[in-house]
C-alpha cells in the first residue's frame, strides 16, 4: 500500500538552498509520496528551478501570490498614524514571508481539497513525524518558546484564546481541510474578505491586528504558526504533541555522526539560524559544529525538555480534571 500523499510548502531565499536540498532528500526518504511547493523571489526562481529539477518539486515565484511592493503599499496605507512605523518597516520582509505561506496554503487547500504542511526553509527533518491521523491534523507544541506579543495579536483576531496551551512555534504546522475551513471563518469574522484576493486579505489582517493591539513597537508581533495552532486549539483544546528538536545555541553545521547521535536521542528536526545577525550565526553553514558545544546543547536541552514536558502534562490533566 502506498504512503498517503504529503504536501509540503516552504518559503525560501537562495541562502537556504543547501538546507532545502538536504531537507528534501530526508523528507522523501520518510514520505515516499511527497509533493513540494517552494515559494521564492523572482530573482532566485531560475536557481531553484535548476537545482530542484524533480517532478514532485514545484517552484513558485512569490510575485504570483503577492509582489513585495504591493505588500509594502498595504503597509503604508495602514500605518499612517503608527508611531513605530519606521521600526516595523525594517522587518517587513519577515512579515511578508508569513503572508506568502498563509495565502498559499489557504488557496491550495480550498482548490485541491488536500491537506498540507508548512515547513521552515532553515529547518531539516531528522526523524519521521506523524503530521496527520488520516484526515485530521496533529497539533504540535514547543516547550522552548512563549512570546506574549503573538498571543495578544491573535486574541485581537480571534477574540479569545484557549485556557491552557504551549507555543506552536515548532518550525512547521499541519493543516487539514477542516482546519483551513475553520481558520477561514475565524479570519473572515475579523475582516471580511469581500473583493480582496487572499494575499491582500491576509496582509491586511496581519498588519491591522498588529496596529490595533500594539501601541509600542515589540519587534515580532505576529506568528503564522501561532495563528494556525491556536485556531485549532480554540476549536478543540486537546493536548499538544511535544517533540524534541535542536535550534538555539548552535554555531556550526552538524556532522553525520552528530546527526546520528541526535536521531538516537529522539531529535526530530534541527534549525540552523544562519541568517541571524549575531556572531555565532554568521557563516555557521560553512563550519562544522564542535562536539563540545553540541553535547552541551543537546544534553542541556534534553533535560529541560523532559522536565518541562512533565510539567505541561501534569498541568494539562489537572485542568482537565478541574473542568470535568
Amino acid at each position: 500500500m502506498n504512503d498517503e500523499k504529503l504536501n509540503i510548502c516552504q518559503v525560501s531565499l537562495a541562502r537556504d538552498i543547501s538546507l532545502v536540498k538536504e531537507n528534501y532528500f530526508n523528507f522523501i526518504s520518510f514520505y515516499k509520496n511527497s509533493n513540494f511547493f517552494l515559494i521564492c523571489p523572482k530573482k532566485d526562481y531560475n536557481l531553484f528551478k535548476s537545482t530542484f529539477n524533480f517532478n514532485n518539486f514545484n517552484i513558485i515565484n512569490e510575485d504570483e501570490i503577492l509582489p513585495f511592493e504591493k505588500f509594502k503599499n498595504i503597509f503604508f496605507q495602514l500605518s499612517k498614524n503608527i508611531s513605530y512605523k519606521k521600526d516595523l518597516q525594517k522587518r517587513l520582509s519577515w512579515y511578508y514571508q508569513q503572508v506568502l505561506k498563509l495565502s498559499f496554503i489557504i488557496d491550495f487547500i480550498d482548490k485541491s481539497k488536500e491537506k498540507i504542511i508548512i515547513w521552515d526553509a532553515d529547518t531539516v527533518i531528522l526523524r519521521k513525524i506523524k503530521f496527520f491521523d488520516k484526515h485530521k491534523s496533529n497539533n504540535f507544541g514547543t516547550l522552548f518558546e512563549f512570546h506574549k506579543a503573538y498571543y495578544l495579536t491573535i486574541k485581537k483576531i480571534f477574540g479569545t484564546l484557549p485556557t491552557y496551551f504551549v507555543s506552536s512555534l515548532t518550525q512547521f504546522a499541519a493543516i487539514s481541510t477542516e482546519d483551513n475551513r475553520i481558520l477561514w471563518i475565524k479570519l473572515n469574522n475579523y475582516l471580511k474578505k469581500n473583493s480582496m484576493n487572499t494575499a491582500e486579505w491576509i496582509s491586511t489582517i496581519i498588519l491591522k491586528s498588529v496596529f490595533e493591539e500594539h501601541k509600542i513597537y515589540n519587534g515580532s508581533m505576529f506568528s503564522e504558526y501561532e495563528l494556525i495552532g491556536l485556531s485549532k486549539l480554540i476549536e478543540k483544546n486537546c493536548k499538544q504533541k511535544t517533540i524534541f528538536s535542536l535550534r538555539s545555541g548552535l554555531d556550526g553545521k552538524l556532522t553525520n555522526i552528530q546527526k546520528k547521535i541526535s536521531i538516537f536521542l529522539n531529535t526530530y528536526h534541527i534549525t540552523y539560524e544562519h541568517s541571524h545577525p549575531i556572531e555565532k550565526s554568521r557563516g555557521m553553514l560553512e563550519r562544522k559544529q564542535t562536539y563540545t558545544v553540541f553535547f552541551k546543547i543537546i544534553f542541556k536541552d534534553l533535560f529541560k525538555f523532559y522536565l518541562r514536558k512533565a510539567k505541561y502534562n501534569f498541568l494539562f490533566y489537572l485542568r482537565k480534571i478541574k473542568n470535568f
